[in-house]
């Protein structure tokens, strides 16, 4: 059993071999032999070799094998993010806002250009052509529907298929959308996955925004870990949101430490400045010049949640999470009241930005969509109730959900929409050529126009067969008596199959249709850029490494070497000293009634040798006292290898 004071010197190992290992690596790959060269201060090599299956264990460090077995070791960026890492970055001083001047303001965000391009998706579909590529057109359309600018990603450099095709904003955000599995490849369309898509739009922003930001810093920083640390710098916790912050300090800050090179390249100056403008577009944070013609920003985000996240993500991003559909018809603001749409008399929508997602994306479903600032603004007219009609929603279905959602219902707007009612989706030319009427009083008036005959054959009290492919003339004289087909601007189209995320439960039953969900498990989520380490092409490595691979020659050691103090043959001396090098093991040297702690550095000469060493302060918790020295065997009266705890309790 472990005493107190072991444990707590256990911890601190484990503490300390975390920030050498993320100081040195960030979420770089590293290879044993790495591992050891990460060791700084009192802690040796071995002592971050010994803490490594802790390490492990607990899933703060992970690895992969290659093809041809070679392991690699590495922090996954979701949980470095759910680890108290500040302690190895310095603080930032916040900045006094009279002295800066706001350069660039937030985008609209990230998460209201996937909402968007969502809601389009599920009226229109998304047809891909025989090249795998987007149609043009509905590609036009959803350019037109995002708001981050292709300037404001082009500085990442970041790698796509078909870059020749899709400009980099647009690629960004379908992007976002494979890597959550929002939409899925089904020949030849892309189709939304309605799971994935009730549970995404159950979130509100702030959940949104902390899960889209952790997949960005996953796959859109470089596998560089100077700047690497410069991206998880700007996310850390300590920042506080609405607080102005110089990019310059930052900067400094790392290089000061030893995370970022003294020197940047120009290509690593570009990625940051560009970086920051990204995050500026995503919505993320504001940008502002410093009198000294230097760099400031703000986050308008609180990334306290993504600790939490991180502490819940492993490899696999959050955004592929699937939950239940919510109801958000009880979802409530600040001051504890419901949060609601204002219907105006003018047929106006307004639309707080705190309005669950789930009751906006219904809403895209029978309003036009006209701007979003602050407030959104959307607009009831006949052509968004013909709309609703085509994606299945009646206009008694409309009134419903403005009288549950909306905080009144303007009778100006009632009125309007019954008198609609009356006019649109009482009818409807389906591919068959059969004209349906949704009540006898329509079929009664369309059987006694005159015009119609010899060009529509009455089958029954509620339908017409149109006769000789005469539907042109049909629904000519149709809307001239406000009965035309809901369908006749797109006679033959499919009635659109728009999900219903505010109804209970079953309504997945009636959308799981198998050309819906047809895709690869193995790859629906992958999504396709990829700038960092190409670690999801290896397969996880869940087996501990065992100690003869930590400590190659650990099991011939002789225990005297680490049991006691002792003089040594000076043959057997070099070879102690040797292993302890390769190990980066520390020694614990006798030299004239002083006791050294020691890491040894190298050795110098052949046959009259000498030992480099760093002298160490007794306590890993003491200070960092450090000086070089060089000893000779003749000097020592004992020396002793001084092995890490968990490999002292091992049997040799």
């Amino acid at each position: 059993m472990k005493t107190r004071t072991s444990k707590q010197t256990e911890d601190t190992i484990l503490r300390s071999a975390l920030i050498c290992l993320f100081s040195r690596f960030a979420g770089q790959p590293f290879k044993l032999e790495q591992a050891r060269q990460a060791a700084s201060g009192n802690l040796g090599g071995a002592d971050i070799l010994a803490a490594l299956p802790l390490l492990l264990d607990s899933g703060v460090v992970s690895a992969v094998r290659k093809a041809w077995g070679e392991k690699l070791y590495y922090l996954p960026l979701p949980r470095l993010l759910g680890i108290p890492y500040i302690e190895a970055y310095p603080p930032l001083r916040e900045q006094d806002s009279e002295g800066i001047t706001l350069r660039r303001e937030a985008g609209a965000g990230l998460a209201l250009d996937l909402f968007h391009c969502l809601a389009w998706i599920a009226k229109h579909g998304l047809r891909i052509t025989a090249k795998g590529t987007i149609h043009q057109k509905e590609r036009s359309r959803l350019q037109g529907l995002i708001g981050l600018c292709d300037e404001d990603v082009a500085g990442l450099g970041l790698n796509y298929p078909h870059a020749d095709v899709y400009p980099p904003a647009f690629a960004v955000v379908l992007d976002m959308l494979l890597a959550g599995g929002l939409i899925v490849k089904d020949r030849p369309n892309w189709q939304l996955h309605f799971e994935r898509l009730s549970s995404w739009l159950s979130r509100d922003s702030q959940e949104m925004n902390e899960q889209l930001l952790l997949e960005l810093l996953q796959r859109y920083v470089p596998a560089d870990t100077g700047l690497q640390h410069v991206a998880l710098r700007l996310v850390a916790a300590d920042l506080q949101s609405g607080q102005w912050y110089s990019l310059d300090e930052l900067l400094n800050s790392l290089q000061e430490h030893g995370l970022l090179d003294q020197e940047l390249t120009t290509e690593q100056k570009s990625w940051i400045d560009a970086w920051l403008e990204a995050l500026c577009g995503f919505g993320f944070i504001e940008l502002g010049g410093i009198m000294a013609e230097g760099t400031a920003f703000r986050w308008l985000l609180d990334r306290e949640g993504l600790a939490l996240l991180g502490r819940r993500s492993m490899v696999v991003s959050e955004l592929t999470r699937t939950g239940s559909p919510a109801d958000d018809s009880s979802s409530e603001g600040k001051h504890g009241l419901p949060i609601r749409i204002i219907v105006q008399p003018d047929f106006e929508i307004l639309v707080p930005p705190e309005l669950p997602f789930t009751v906006r994306f219904e809403l895209e479903a029978c309003a036009e969509h006209i701007t979003t600032d602050v407030m959104s603004v959307y607009r009831i007219s006949r052509s968004a109730v013909e709309q609703a009609a085509r994606l299945g929603r009646s206009v008694q279905d409309m009134l419903d959900f403005l009288s549950r959602y909306a905080v009144t219902v303007p009778e100006s707007v009632r009125n309007a929409l019954e008198q609609w009612g009356k006019e649109i989706g009482r009818t409807e030319l389906v591919e068959a050529q059969l004209l349906r009427c949704v009540d006898v009083e329509a079929a009664e008036r369309i059987a006694s126009m005159a015009e119609l005959g010899g060009k529509l054959e009455r089958i029954g009290p509620l339908h017409f067969i149109v006769i000789g492919g005469q539907s042109v003339e049909i629904i000519k004289r149709l809307e001239a008596e406000r009965l035309a087909p809901v369908s006749s601007a797109l006679v033959g189209s499919e009635r659109r199959d728009y999900p219903r995320l505010l109804d209970d439960h079953s309504v997945f039953a009636e959308n799981k249709r198998p050309h819906h969900l047809a895709f690869d498990h193995t790859s629906e989520t992958q999504g396709w850029i990829y700038k960092g380490a190409d670690l999801h092409f290896y397969e996880p490595e869940h087996r501990m490494p065992d100690l003869e691979e930590l400590f190659p020659g650990l099991a011939s050691l002789p225990s005297i070497w680490w049991k006691e103090s002792r003089s040594y043959h000076l043959s057997t001396a070099r070879k102690l000293v040797e292993l302890a090098l390769k190990w980066q093991a520390r020694l614990k040297v006798n030299t004239g009634g002083e006791r050294l702690i020691c890491l040894p550095l190298s050795l110098e000469g052949e046959e009259m040798w000498r030992l480099k060493v760093r002298c160490l302060s007794i306590s890993l918790e003491d200070g960092n006292e450090e000086a070089v020295r060089l000893l000779a065997p003749q000097e020592w009266q004992g020396i002793q290898l001084v092995l890490p705890e968990g490999i002292r309790q091992a049997d040799h």
